[in-house]
């Protein structure tokens, strides 16, 4: 498989690789923070099929929706997949919603999000998040609240969601509610961690571990800082690490992460 990577605009990283069941050209981009603040936002273009990642926060929602309309030929994201509710992943979206705008067309949102009194009883200082995404998407008729081990088929890319918020795990408690997605595009897999914490992880272990084996791309989870166990990752065996990061957290960034993955010999998208 030939992968090549390059920046856009210095507003988003674009990583394109050639699918290995047709031989059309597939695209990720990797967006970058538009504020000082941590995000993740991700678009995968996949000959017309156009999804979504999260996409960051209320300030990223303008770069977001401008390259949203450069690399959909018809403006329009057919799947808009959210991890959990912390709004450095879910701002943007919840603003353009909010907003009433139709610069976009958005077919359909995938989510799995706590209760606001969850919310509010486990981690009190992010309760204006998840009610900022929660009035966004009551203003959305076209939503669903995935469920664990659920299939998805957007166009001809299979999305398969291996794991979602679990009320009963409360340490870490935004974090660990994190959905994970497992996408299959043109054959190559790519793995989606969001913010998913140590207790998180390893629920994902006990629950899905020979669904996680032998990545081609995952993204880092919790921006590549304070997320799951090594072990975790082990099993997952990447080629490629997709690391949504700031320049200012990676400078800080813990050299036990970094050194595991740079011993291993993976390349690092950031």
């Amino acid at each position: 498989m030939k992968v090549l990577f390059k920046f856009v605009l210095l507003s988003a990283m674009l990583i394109s690789f050639t699918g290995c069941q047709k031989s059309n050209e597939v695209a990720i981009y990797q967006l970058s923070n538009q504020s000082y603040s941590q995000m993740m936002s991700y678009i995968i273009e996949d000959e017309g099929t156009t999804i979504v990642v999260d996409g960051g926060t209320a300030e990223d929602e303008d770069n977001l929706i401008k390259t949203i309309k450069k690399v959909s030929k018809d403006r329009k994201v057919e799947a808009w997949f959210l991890t959990h509710y912390h709004k450095d992943h879910t701002g943007a979206l919840a603003k353009y919603l909010q907003s009433g705008s139709n610069e976009i067309k958005i077919d359909k949102v995938y989510y799995n999000f706590p209760e606001e009194s969850w919310v509010e009883r486990n981690e009190p200082h992010r309760y204006e998040d998840v009610v900022a995404i929660d009035q966004g998407l009551k203003t959305f008729d076209n939503k669903e609240v995935v469920s664990f081990n659920q299939k998805i088929t957007v166009g001809e890319d299979q999305i398969d969601v291996l794991r979602t918020y679990n009320p009963e795990i409360t340490e870490n408690a935004g974090n660990n509610s994190s959905s994970v997605y497992k996408m299959n595009v043109q054959g190559t897999k790519i793995l989606f961690l969001g913010d998913l914490g140590v207790e998180g992880g390893e629920e994902l272990l006990s629950l899905n571990k020979e669904a996680i084996k032998n990545m081609d791309y995952v993204q880092m989870a919790h921006h590549g800082q304070a997320g799951v166990n090594e072990d975790v990752y082990q099993v997952i065996d990447p080629k490629y690490c997709l690391w949504p990061t700031t320049d200012w957290l990676w400078k800080n960034e813990g050299k036990a992460t970094k050194q595991m993955k740079q011993k291993n010999g993976l390349k690092l998208y950031m």
